[in-house]
């Protein structure tokens, strides 16, 4: 009876072996061969994904380099939930080559390294459309120059459960084309892609679920076509659902564009999503932003806002009535605004209240906080909470242009700012255990403030930890304080809760922590690590970043160093061998595992 059931079980285990095929795509090819080697290849990737040919639930198609021209690929497969995955895979010489994403902003699309689906116009080309069906991955592929990139657009909301990784997509349709759609999409990856100019959006994520990593988006072309618009980008990542995760993305208006740039913004009635270790630069509609009363709930945490060459740059806004939402230990590096609210009339009848920010800083900022007159100023700004917060350096503490109250500063420390306020309404902020210091006026009246050198380690170089006399450690209050600090350390550390966004955890000494920082402004996320990690830390501590494994031997050589900014780092780990590291910079080491 036993062998019989071995028998029976070998013979299951082959005839789904058997059933999940490995087919071919080549452009020397020809739809009419088997399909089943390189020398018998398809050439078209349309017809592999056509419901005409064999390719089912389960198989795997490879794709070698080269260009396809306008091959419109609509994949005809997979209708029910059940279905295993099919895989459409790049490949350069043999399957499997491709390791990794080596594309970086200012390449343009290369036939010879991965396929490419270029139509050679901007007004047609479908590229690849995954409506309606389930679990397709697509990967190591590029489009350019085509109407359309890569659209999930259902009829009804379905956990499509699709994969798109190692994508580049370049220069994507004339008027409002976006690279990446989808709408009533769920439970989606998309890893490790690039957008070059897409004239409508990079990405637009309607649906719930979906994990967005490592995904970088740029704009830098201004044309004006035919029917009076430009063709710079609108949107560079817009969520319009819930649940969804973004992590480790970039996007950058390069230039002083026609359109105006919205960043990464959540809108419609996009609730409990989180953006996490993202950075976006030069945008006037916000680098980070929620906007309509639907939005509540989410998160943005660990990200960095970065101005460029416009001059009225947004780094964090709030609009139309989103509510409730959160920014966690952001930083904004010379905006024009830091913090700015605005109402166009869209949908609600106030800009937005009890959103809080929490150990976030402000820098090199026109207006730390604006209340700005777009579009109606008589909306309110109300019960928005900014709690251990650092102003620093900026020319003016609030631009106040609409009606506010119940606001708060909480905990904050306010440096080096030259003007309390400009506009022509009063400020309405409560003021309560901050620090006035060094600035061109005087403290307002407030509960338990101070006027005193809050004795940073070191501003110049970025580093806010404060020393050990500081009078700002266990000056604050619990009310509205955050549970963490900036670095993640639990407050309050001593008798009291500090001002500013570190707690003061003793003196400088080499860290040796994994997710918590010591006065030398190192903090390491995530750790352990699959392949990546985000490396957060003052300008001078991150001039060095180098890893040795446990036996002293230097192995920086085998990681990709990225500068996200000033006092960011990206590090990827992908070719180290799982095992324990020491990461070392100017003046920290710190354990890093690799698993």
């Amino acid at each position: 009876m036993k062998k019989l059931i071995t028998i029976i079980l070998l013979f299951v285990v082959s005839t789904i072996t058997l059933a999940q095929n490995v087919y071919f795509v080549s452009t020397t090819g020809n739809d009419g061969n088997s399909g089943l080697s390189e020398a018998n290849a398809w050439r078209t990737i349309s017809y592999a994904a056509s419901s005409s040919s064999p390719v089912t639930a389960g198989d795997t198609v490879y794709i070698k380099a080269g260009d396809y021209g306008n091959d419109e690929i609509f994949i005809d497969k997979n209708y029910s939930a059940n279905d295993a995955r099919i895989s459409f895979i790049g490949y350069q010489n043999v399957p499997g080559d491709i390791s990794g994403f080596d594309f970086v902003y200012g390449d343009n699309v290369d036939p010879t390294l991965m396929p490419l689906i270029n139509p050679g116009d901007r007004n047609t080309g479908e590229g690849i459309n995954l409506s309606d069906i389930y679990s397709i991955t697509i990967k190591n592929i590029q489009i350019a120059n085509s109407l359309s990139g890569i659209s999930i657009w259902n009829t009804t909301s379905i956990n499509s459960n699709h994969i798109l990784e190692n994508i580049f997509l370049q220069n994507i349709g004339w008027e409002y084309s976006t690279a990446i759609a989808m709408k009533e999409a769920n439970n989606n990856s998309v890893k490790n892609c690039l957008i070059v100019n897409a004239t409508g959006a990079g990405m637009d994520i309607w649906g719930d679920n979906n994990h967005i990593e490592n995904c970088k988006i740029y704009s830098n072309e201004s044309q004006q076509i035919s029917d009076g618009t430009y063709t710079s980008m609108d949107y560079y990542l817009v969520i319009k659902g819930n649940n969804n995760v973004i992590e480790n993305c970039y996007a950058e208006r390069d230039g002083d564009l026609e359109d105006v740039g919205h960043g990464f913004e959540i809108k419609e009635s996009g609730q409990n999503n989180l953006f996490v270790d993202c950075t976006v630069k030069n945008m006037i509609a916000g680098c980070f932003s929620v906007r309509w009363s639907g939005v509540q709930n989410n998160e943005f945490k660990n990200c960095t806002a970065l101005g460029g060459v416009s001059s009225d740059v947004s780094a964090f806004m709030i609009r139309e009535g989103a509510s409730n939402n959160t920014f966690n230990a952001c930083i904004s590096e010379s905006c024009q605004a830091g913090i700015r609210f605005i109402l166009a009339g869209e949908d609600a009848d106030y800009c937005g209240n009890n959103n809080s920010f929490n150990n976030c800083v402000i820098k090199n900022s026109e207006w730390a906080i604006d209340l700005n007159p777009y579009f109606y100023n008589s909306a309110l700004v109300n019960n928005n909470i900014i709690a251990n917060c650092l102003i620093y350096n900026s020319n003016f503490l609030f631009n106040c242009e609409r009606p506010n109250t119940g606001n708060k500063l909480v905990n904050c420390i306010i440096s080096n700012v030259n003007n309390f306020a400009a506009g022509d309404n009063t400020v309405n902020f409560e003021y309560i255990y901050s620090d006035f210091f060094n600035n061109g006026f005087s403290a307002p009246s407030g509960e338990n403030n101070i006027s005193s050198d809050p004795l940073f380690v070191n501003a110049s170089d970025g580093d806010y930890h404060l020393q050990e006399t500081s009078p700002c450690i266990d000056s604050g209050t619990s009310e509205n304080a955050p549970l963490s600090d900036f670095a993640g350390v639990t407050r309050p550390q001593g008798a009291g809760f500090d001002m500013g966004i570190y707690e003061y955890t003793g003196p400088q000494s080499v860290g040796n922590s994994s997710n918590t920082s010591s006065a030398n402004s190192i903090f390491i996320y995530p750790n352990p690590t699959s392949d990546k990690i985000i490396i957060k830390g003052s300008k001078y501590n991150l001039s060095e970043v180098k890893v040795y494994n446990i036996l002293g031997q230097d192995v920086t050589k085998l990681t990709r160093k990225s500068i996200l900014n000033e006092t960011s780092v990206l590090l990827d780990l992908t070719k180290l061998t799982n095992a324990i590291y020491i990461l070392k910079t100017k003046t920290t080491a710190n354990k890093i595992l690799k698993k």
